[in-house]
């Protein structure tokens, strides 16, 4: 037995609908001998008579009836199939795979996130956490779409957006001897014990905080390498030393923690990163999103800057 076709389905919901085959014919466009035969064709398929013929027209039968019901479903489900295929490629459906550092969550993503969320509420947000060295790797064979991250080298194959620039700040134990100090000169903390990440996990990071440092006329004693800044700041909380640290993650909200701005703060960049290989067709509309915060992001610190 041979199955319907997508032409017999239309033909007969057409001819089900007006209850005449010569009108039918007229709005599809055809004849009304080839309408007549797809008609007779679709009936030897299914095996049951679908009309029954007097001289006003054509009426469904009972078995013609059910399958109408049915036919107007499959219609509706390749209709819906097609409106699926074209917002998929359109970049408006499907999903997308984010990564960060930890120290991004506190940043620019839970923004990105939710203005994601907002503005293609069909593309599905999927997203980890990675420390910096993995996100490189992680693009390349495509298990992420985009990360974000501090402003580490790239490869060629990898293109970049900086999104946010934020000043270093110190993170200081509440009973530290300079806690209740107004200001902070960072120079005061010569002698304390830092705590920083590893400079193999996040060079530029490591060396924007080496360089706030020598700026201040020492080079810091480190005590300690973490690989994510929220436990250098719960370590900080213990009283294990000190640190200098992106702005935002005073948003971690980690009590026993005292957060110092510094005079001529070194910058911390958050990175968009992607492959330029990928052709996930969501990762397009997400990058024209990012830059849209990136620019009201820069606006924002600009105004900033001019009430100051």
């Amino acid at each position: 037995m041979m199955k319907p076709t997508f032409n017999q389905l239309i033909s007969f919901c057409t001819v089900a609908e007006v209850g005449n085959i010569g009108r039918a014919a007229e709005r599809l466009s055809i004849s009304q001998p080839p309408l007549s035969r797809q008609i007779a064709q679709l009936e030897s398929n299914v095996g049951a008579k679908l009309f029954t013929r007097d001289a006003k027209g054509v009426r469904l039968t009972i078995a013609g009836e059910q399958f109408l019901t049915d036919a107007h479903a499959i219609l509706a489900l390749m209709q819906q199939a097609c409106n699926n295929v074209r917002a998929v490629a359109d970049g408006q459906q499907g999903f997308l795979k984010l990564a960060a550092t930890m120290y991004a969550s506190y940043s620019v993503v839970p923004q990105v996130a939710m203005r994601h969320k907002a503005s293609y509420p069909d593309v599905k947000l999927l997203f980890k956490e990675l420390v910096p060295t993995d996100l490189i790797s992680a693009l390349q064979d495509g298990s992420i779409d985009a990360a974000i991250s501090f402003g580490e080298p790239t490869t060629s194959d990898i293109n970049s957006l900086v999104i946010l620039q934020e000043p270093l700040i110190a993170a200081l134990p509440a009973n530290h001897h300079f806690a209740d100090n107004e200001a902070l000169n960072l120079a005061c903390l010569g002698d304390d014990q830092f705590i920083t990440v590893p400079r193999a996990m996040a060079p530029m990071l490591y060396d924007t905080i080496l360089s706030q440092c020598q700026k201040a006329g020492f080079s810091p004693h480190i005590g300690l390498e973490v690989s994510s800044q929220q436990t250098i700041v719960n370590f900080v909380a213990n009283g294990f030393g000190v640190a200098l640290i992106p702005a935002s993650m005073q948003h971690a909200q980690i009590r026993g923690v005292v957060y110092k701005e510094l005079a001529g703060a070194n910058t911390v960049q958050n990175v968009l990163m992607w492959n330029a290989r990928n052709k996930n067709p969501s990762l397009k509309r997400f990058l024209s999103l990012c830059r849209e915060i990136r620019d009201e992001l820069n606006t924002a610190q600009w105004r900033v800057i001019n009430l100051c």
